[in-house]
């Protein structure tokens, strides 16, 4: 696992080796869910404001986030994404 970022008390990181499609994984004080990087599909649950921030996350960054899952899918050396 890697960390990607951390904003608003979200921890944002992504699994090396994890499965398709490309998503993150998000952890946060009221719990976890992932969020795919393209059809945006959630699984576990979450505030609807805690999605917003990470959809805004996702859209600001998303050439980075690519990169980094494909990284990660070769088993490279996760780099964080700096604001």
């Amino acid at each position: 696992m890697g960390s990607v970022f951390i904003i608003q008390g979200l921890l944002i990181y992504v699994y090396a080796f994890d499965h398709n499609p490309p998503h993150i994984h998000v952890r946060s004080g009221e719990g976890e869910f992932t969020i795919t990087l393209h059809s945006r599909e959630i699984e576990g649950r979450a505030r609807t404001k805690t999605i917003q921030i990470v959809n805004q996350f996702i859209d600001e960054h998303i050439n980075e986030l690519e990169e980094i899952w494909d990284r990660a899918q070769r088993g490279d050396k996760i780099i964080k994404i700096k604001r």
